[in-house]
């Protein structure tokens, strides 16, 4: 009877041993949202990293950079933040001791800040790094101690320069539209004319069709060009005299005018300016090189004839 009893107490001092340790570990709900918004009713995205603060804000329809600077903000680029915020799904509670905070790269000084706020609330979090097979990332909810698994690897949506988060587009047309173009340089000017269905060149007293391939080049490259980079620095004057200048011309609407000069001896990079942008632009040498062409390389090129054996 006694061994009994002994047994007995033992068998409850374990179960009250247990009971401590499950009780002591964080409560995991896995698989809900990670952060409570609407995207579509998000108006400000804060951003913090390596010593940089970026914030993004919505006005109307459109977003913009408002910190370091104003710019108009890449739109994809913000889009596919938004579209992460969503995927953010709790999948593991992983600890809730402040000591480990570093070590999963969700302290105040390591990871990525990012505060949202929408029209009503304002959440902020801390991203750090991915998880073991790089599909999942930990995070933590300012002013919570829980260390979270998070579905996806979603750092890399928020963690880009200044000037990522800045819409680097310098044109952007429907090919179609374009009907003439001027290109100057300083020895040199000519244009392209549409008619009808025919590029015409004229240079002087010089006329003839252009090259096609040279004119679907130039078409192709205006419809769609993009910067690498900005310019914030330079002067007024640094484009009074430019290695070259482009002037495109639509049936209706106001005209495309670019200035391009070398960005170094090597010109390895362009600077363009595009006349009413806030910034100017870096492009690299071969997009360069396709608004550069010279006038003999738009004459069409002899038709070859096959030599009889």
């Amino acid at each position: 009877m006694k061994r009994s009893l002994i047994l007995l107490v033992i068998l409850l001092v374990l179960i009250g041993v247990y009971w401590a340790v499950q009780s002591s570990r964080p409560v995991a709900k896995a698989d809900r949202p990670f952060v409570e918004t609407d995207t579509a009713k998000v108006v400000t995205l804060r951003i913090e990293a390596a010593g940089e603060t970026v914030e993004l804000t919505r006005r109307g329809a459109q977003w913009f950079v408002t910190k370091p600077l104003e710019f108009p903000a890449a739109a994809r680029n913000v889009e596919q933040a938004l579209g992460r915020l969503s995927e953010m799904k709790m999948l593991t509670l992983i600890t809730n001791r402040a000591e480990r905070f570093a070590e999963f790269q969700v302290d105040d000084s390591a990871g990525l800040g990012v505060t949202v706020t929408d029209d009503q609330t304002t959440t902020a979090f801390r991203l750090g790094k991915a998880g073991p097979t790089g599909g999942t990332c930990y995070a933590r909810l300012e002013g919570s101690n829980d260390v979270w698994e998070i579905a996806g690897n979603q750092t890399p949506a928020f963690k880009r320069a200044a000037k990522d988060w800045r819409d680097k587009t310098i044109s952007e047309y429907d090919r179609e539209n374009f009907v003439k173009f001027t290109l100057e340089f300083p020895d040199q000017l000519f244009t392209l004319t549409l008619v009808d269905t025919v590029w015409k060149v004229e240079a002087g007293t010089e006329k003839f069709d252009a090259d096609k391939n040279q004119v679907s080049r130039l078409t192709g490259l205006l419809s769609r060009m993009s910067g690498v980079d900005f310019a914030d620095t330079l002067s007024a004057a640094a484009f009074e005299s430019p290695a070259c200048r482009v002037v495109a011309e639509f049936a209706s609407g106001e005209p495309l005018d670019l200035r391009l000069i070398p960005k170094s001896d090597d010109a390895n990079q362009y600077y363009v300016r595009k006349a009413g942008a806030l910034a100017d632009y870096v492009i690299y040498k071969s997009t360069a090189e396709v608004l550069m062409r010279k006038l003999s390389e738009y004459k069409p090129k002899p038709a070859t004839t096959a030599t009889q054996g």
